[in-house]
Order: C-alpha cells, then structure tokens, then sequence
C-alpha cells in the first residue's frame, strides 16, 4: 500500500544481527499465541517493538518518517488510532467500527485514510472528513500529497475509485469490481494500483482476482502465472520506473514496469508481497513466507523475530 519518506544522514548500524546501510521501518502485526488477538508491532532495523493498545488487538497498517518523528496508523478493536513516536492517539470517528489504512507527512500536516463505518474518510491533523460515495460502502487504502493536492484511493460500492481534493473519479474495470490500494505520482502522471475482481456466475468459488494497475486512468493488468489470484498490493515509483510488489498464487512477486518476478521463499507455503519503498537503487519490499514476517532487500530475504504464532507486516519506510 502513500508515505512521505524525509532523508537523513545515517551511519551502518548493526541491530539485532542485522546489518543496514539505511534505516528501515516496517509496521505490522504480532499474532498472540493461544489467543485470536494481536499486537501492533513495528520493527527498526530488525528490533521488534509493540506499540501500546487498550483493547484485546491492534493492528499496525502504515507508517511514515518525518524528522525524528514515526508516525504509525491502524486500529485498536474498534478504533482508528495513530501512534506518534509510540504514544497512541484515537481518531474520532462516527460509526461502530474504525480503522486507520495510510498515512502521509506534508509540513506540519499530518494525512490518514481509512475507513469508518460505511464511509471512507480522512482525517487532517485528526478532523475527520468523508468522502464522497454513491455505492453503499466506501474504504480509503491509500493517501499522497503533492503541494496543496491531496489524491486518495480505495473503492466505492464495486468502484475502484480514487479522490483529488475530496472529488471522486472513478477508475476502469473490466470486470464486476475494482479496487485501488495505492496511488503515487510522476511527474504530471497520477498512478494507481490494485485489484480487478471477477465473481463467479455459478457460485462455485471460482471469482478471479487480477492485479492492475491504472496510468492517468487507463487500466492495465499485470502479467500472472495463476488463474485465480494475482494482487497488486503497494507501489512505489522512481523516475520513470513504477515498482509493484504484490502476490502472484502462492509466490510473491513484484513487477517492474509490468515485467514479473518472483521473490524467493524458505518453503512450500504461501508467500505475498504487502509493501514496497525504493530508495535509490535499493529496493526493499515487506510481507510475509509462510508464518514468518519478512523483507527482501534487492531479493534478498530476511526474516523479522516475532513473539506470537505468526506475524505480518503491512507498511515500510526508508530512511538514509
């Protein structure tokens, strides 16, 4: 899944066992062991930290770097809530149900997205705002501010839809439902990213989930080696380079401009791709291979310690 990354001059540290040349964010969650519940966790260069909550679970979505500052946004039970350098904030809200998708730095201005009630919303420095929907529910994944310019994506009823300053385009689909879970810029270029979904006429659980991606509107689908399930989970874009890391059957994968490769793994089991930031020419792409939370740095897997039975991570930031 819509993180601005500030830069900083950073020595190599060595954490944990791990060796980095930049500082890596990456946020997540912890499952309980013997338990349904989880935690919020974020790990710096490898070192796991929960986040404080007050209900049974919490979930860690998004994360941004601004200065000294780490923003992290997710939920808490019922709650969108925010950490700010792991101090927990709840975001008002006016349905049962809550939770917080993204998060992005600009100044003084803090932007989260997410998801409240039937709505998707924002919340600006924690007032929050609905979105415009004419579907009968609404999510916001992803949020990039560029100037004074605030674009948002995510879905309306069975829309893949993105809002620029509050005003709601809809993106193509060729299917039955579409749904956008990033969205960066290049240049003049608005670039989104997510889902095409084709439901099964015959109720046989056979719906096809494709991974897309839209370039000023026009849809594209990414090449996969499955019949039923490809997702195109997070972008980023570098120059004229548009990165999408997501999962392709049981394989995680990333696709640069539209070119697919598939990232490695321990064992049989599934594997996916959740989040990916370039930096340089570095890429480090978040998710999960089997139980474990892990990273590849240029392909390179790595996996992140977690206390409970398994653990994911949904968002990282990179600092250099």
């Amino acid at each position: 899944m819509m993180k601005k990354i500030l830069f900083v001059v950073f020595l190599t540290a060595l954490v944990c066992g791990f060796s980095f040349a930049q500082t890596v964010y990456i946020a997540g969650v912890d499952h309980i062991t013997g338990s349904d519940n989880y935690d919020a966790v974020y790990w710096q260069n490898g070192r796991r930290t929960t986040l404080p909550k007050t209900g049974s679970s919490a979930y860690a979505y998004a994360i941004a770097v601004s200065g000294s500052n780490v923003y992290i946004a997710g939920s808490d039970d019922d709650d969108a809530v925010y950490w700010l350098n792991g101090r927990r904030t709840a975001l008002p809200k006016t349905g049962s149900m809550a939770y917080a998708n993204a998060i992005a730095v600009s100044g003084s201005n803090v932007y989260i997205v997410g998801k409240d009630g039937y709505d998707a919303v924002y919340w600006l420095n924690g007032r929050r705002t609905a979105l415009s929907r004419t579907g009968g529910s609404a999510s916001a994944y992803a949020v990039t501010v560029s100037g004074s310019n605030v674009y948002i994506a995510g879905y309306d009823g069975v829309d893949a839809v993105y809002w620029l300053n509050g005003n709601r385009i809809v993106l193509p689909d060729t299917f039955d439902e579409g749904e956008a879970y990033s969205i960066k810029l290049s240049g003049a270029d608005i670039i989104a990213a997510g889902i095409d979904i084709e439901y099964d006429e015959y109720y046989e659980g056979d719906d096809i989930y494709s991974a897309v991606y839209w370039h000023n509107g026009t849809l594209h689908y990414l090449p996969s080696e499955s019949d039923y399930e490809s997702y195109a989970e997070a972008m980023d874009v570098s120059g004229t380079n548009i990165y999408i890391a997501g999962s392709d059957g049981d394989d995680a994968v990333y696709w640069l401009n539209g070119k697919r490769t598939v990232l490695s793994k321990t064992g049989t089991d599934q594997a996916g791709a959740l989040a990916i930031a370039v930096s340089g020419s570095n890429v480090y792409i978040a998710g999960y291979d089997g139980d474990d939370a892990v990273y590849w740095l240029n392909g390179r897997q790595t996996a992140l310690p977690r206390t409970g039975t398994y653990a994911r991570p949904w968002a990282i930031a990179i600092i250099q």
